[in-house]
This record gives structure tokens, C-alpha cells and sequence, in this order.
């Protein structure tokens, strides 16, 4: 009796894990925790930088105002992916409507041109994102994704050129402050974007 019950403790263990290791993996959103009120980031001293114009297209879309107040920047914990492949996934396994939860993701070369920013639907069609696991956050916040897994390794140099002329150019769209723009981690019991992905850097090059 000892062993069988030493048998499905084991099995029960082994099959949680592997839940959670497949989750982080696909969504690079690590475990839910409490999601507290509001967020909290007060940053180092910063480098003020002038607005400048971006060399990014994005589609015009109206904006309502007040509608978006965040950037919420994410990793997808995997080592490929683009924009087609995680709406794929959002919409096949995870049984999402509305397909892809972010609302732009910024390739690494594996699926998607490194450096490339995809817009998703979400934007273009001004809806709200399934990103945050926070009402708050995903009604008011945009999330952005860098493909690749930042607790092995780091953005790339592309990567980090193309997010800061993208949240440049939301800032000045939306009227979004520097103090607005956070990371996952900030609003969630989780790693995400990971070790590997400098705040403050990014940070540094927003406008102020």
C-alpha cells in the first residue's frame, strides 16, 4: 500500500511539473501569483533623451483616449517563434477567440526576422490583450513580446533597437510616461521577461 501511494504521489508530481514546465515554455508567463492592485516601479536615475521620430510604419488605427496607459514588455521563453506561430498556438490550445494575446511581438531571427516588430490584430483593431493576467493590464495595457527565452540568454541587439523606437512611438501615440512602461514581472508572480533583459537599459533610451 506504501508503494502504490509513494507511486501516484510521484506521478501526480511528475505530471504538475510538466504542466508548468510546458506553460512556461509556450506563453513565458511562469506561475500565476496574486496580481497586486497597481504597479509599483520606481527606477534609477535615467539618461533624459529628446523624443525622436521612429523608423517604424505602424498601421494608423484610432485610439481612443485614455484607452492604453501601459506598455507591458514580455519574452516568450522560447528560442523560436513569430507572430503567426504564438496566435496559432492562442487560439488552437489555449482556445482564444481573438488568437494572439499580445499585441506585437519582435522576432529574433527564428520564425521572424530579428528585429522585425509584427503588429497584431489587437492593435490594429484596438481590442484589449490577454497578456497580463491582470484585468487592469490587459485592458489598458500594450503587450509587446521578444521572441526568445531571457533567463538563458538576451535580447538581441536588433531586438532592443526595435523595442525602443516601438515604445517610442507608443509613448507618443498614447501619452504613455516612461514610469508606465514596466515588465511582466512587475505586475505578476512570474521571472518574465527574465534575468537576461535589462530594464534600465530600455529605460534609458525612452523619452522623457
Amino acid at each position: 500500500m506504501y508503494r502504490h501511494r509513494r507511486g501516484y504521489i510521484h506521478a501526480g508530481l511528475l505530471a504538475v511539473t510538466a504542466f508548468l514546465v510546458s506553460a512556461t515554455l509556450v506563453c513565458g508567463c511562469g506561475t500565476p501569483g496574486k496580481v497586486p492592485p497597481s504597479v509599483s516601479v520606481k527606477p534609477g536615475p535615467l539618461v533624459t533623451r529628446k523624443a525622436t521620430k521612429t523608423s517604424l510604419k505602424l498601421p494608423r488605427v484610432k485610439i481612443r483616449p485614455n484607452k492604453w496607459k501601459y506598455v507591458v514588455v514580455h519574452h516568450s521563453a522560447t528560442q523560436a517563434g513569430s507572430a503567426a506561430a504564438f496566435d496559432e498556438f492562442h487560439r488552437n490550445k489555449k482556445g482564444w477567440n481573438r488568437g494572439l494575446g499580445y499585441h506585437f511581438v519582435i522576432g529574433n531571427g527564428n520564425g521572424a526576422r530579428n528585429g522585425l516588430v509584427e503588429t497584431g490584430h489587437r492593435w490594429t483593431g484596438q481590442i484589449d490583450g490577454a497578456h497580463a493576467g491582470s484585468k487592469e493590464y490587459n485592458q489598458h495595457g500594450i503587450g509587446v513580446c521578444l521572441v526568445g527565452d531571457f533567463e538563458g540568454g538576451s535580447p538581441t541587439t536588433k531586438q532592443i533597437s526595435s523595442l525602443v523606437s516601438l515604445v517610442t512611438e507608443l509613448q507618443q501615440l498614447c501619452n504613455i510616461p516612461p514610469e508606465n512602461v514596466i515588465l511582466h514581472r512587475h505586475i505578476r508572480d512570474t521571472q518574465c521577461p527574465g534575468d537576461g533583459f535589462s530594464y534600465y537599459e530600455l529605460l534609458a533610451n525612452l523619452p522623457r
